[in-house]
């Protein structure tokens, strides 16, 4: 297990603040975040690039923040492939085990097995100005798994690739993580953090907002900064207005009004509406649900298990239906519906 207690970083500009963290061995942990937010700067304090103002970095229990960057067991993969120009593939792979009691033919055997796993083994002889982006990154990370890492960080590792090159990449790395690797990946791409995570982080000006699974951080964001950066639908800034009954609020939203469950004190902040407890019809309901809207379908987007309704009802709501729900309302652009849902549907979040 990795464990960060209190670390703290100051830059001219920026801070760190005291972060604390835990990863469970085999986790496959993203970080979430914008440009400038401390994702890298965190990954740099892991592997021993930068040395914390204060905190402790602890690896099974012990500390390592005071360890050399070759004795922390660490390995990490940059943005951009750095790999010794001068040096073959084969040479670079096998960089980090200068430092293991390994004689040449063990050497030579395991290079030869990580270029194989990595489907670089036609390569071995090449100088990196002769690679690929693709073919480069998985040099770094066939080096970066040489030197047998209890964790590997990853700074934006397929940011530079293009879609089919991303494609191998995220399953090479969910194998690694599915043999028992640590990883430790960070990224500002929502649809890669959801991908590739067991569990995901939430970074924005040096701050950890929230942790926990995809589901709990994606779909239950603690904070209106995580609900924008996750892409949610049906995601609208919003105003607290009465009571009606008990925790029973109404909301203001785009000259709207919105009934949902919160005992917020906050004036201001967002709602969350889920796509999946929205229902679609063709006439009025008759039910219980607090909340109904009258609007016209302005767009339906297919997905690999059902559809995306897009209905301007004033407010641009977003159902989510099964294809046989489409096929039986014979649902399309321009039809009138009506959407309803209840009030534990809606979520607030105070600024």
């Amino acid at each position: 297990m990795l464990a960060i207690k209190q670390l703290t970083k100051k830059f001219a500009g920026f801070e760190l603040k005291p972060l604390s963290l835990e990863i469970a061995s085999g986790d496959y942990f993203v970080m979430l975040g914008p440009s400038g937010s401390g994702k890298t700067l965190i990954l740099e304090l892991l592997c021993g690039f930068q040395q914390a103002d204060k905190g402790e970095i602890l690896l099974h229990g012990k500390p390592i923040q005071n360890v050399s960057i070759n004795k922390r067991n660490i390995g990490m993969v940059f943005q951009k492939p750095l790999l010794f120009p001068h040096y073959t593939v084969a040479e670079n792979i096998g960089f980090s085990m200068r430092f293991q009691d390994l004689e040449t033919p063990k050497r030579k055997q395991k290079i030869n097995a990580l270029a194989e796993d990595f489907q670089i083994s036609h390569l071995l002889k090449r100088k990196p100005s002769a690679l690929s982006g693709g073919e480069a990154q998985r040099v770094m990370l066939a080096r970066a798994i040489a030197m047998n890492p209890e964790i590997l960080l990853l700074d934006e590792p397929l940011s530079s690739l293009d879609v089919l090159l991303r494609s191998d990449m995220r399953r090479m790395l969910k194998s690694l993580n599915n043999r028992g690797l640590t990883i430790f990946h960070v990224t500002h791409d929502f649809e890669e953090a959801l991908r590739m995570a067991k569990t995901i982080g939430i970074m924005q000006s040096g701050s950890l907002l929230q942790s926990g699974t995809p589901e709990e951080v994606l779909r239950k964001p603690t904070s209106a900064f995580a609900a924008e950066l996750s892409g949610l639908k049906n995601y609208f800034r919003a105003r607290l207005d009465s009571i009606i009954s008990g925790n029973l609020r109404k909301a203001s939203v785009e000259n709207q009004f919105v009934m949902l469950n919160s005992s917020s004190n906050a004036d201001s902040g967002a709602i969350l509406i889920d796509e999946n407890q929205i229902v679609i019809s063709l006439e009025k309901p008759i039910s219980s649900a607090q909340n109904q809207f009258k609007g016209l379908i302005s767009n339906i987007q297919n997905l690999a298990n059902g559809c995306e309704i897009e209905v301007d009802a004033g407010l641009t709501l977003i159902a989510k239906i099964t294809n046989a729900s489409l096929q039986n309302l014979k649902l399309k652009t321009g039809k009138e519906v009506y959407l309803s849902f209840k009030a534990s549907a809606v979520s607030f979040i105070h600024d």
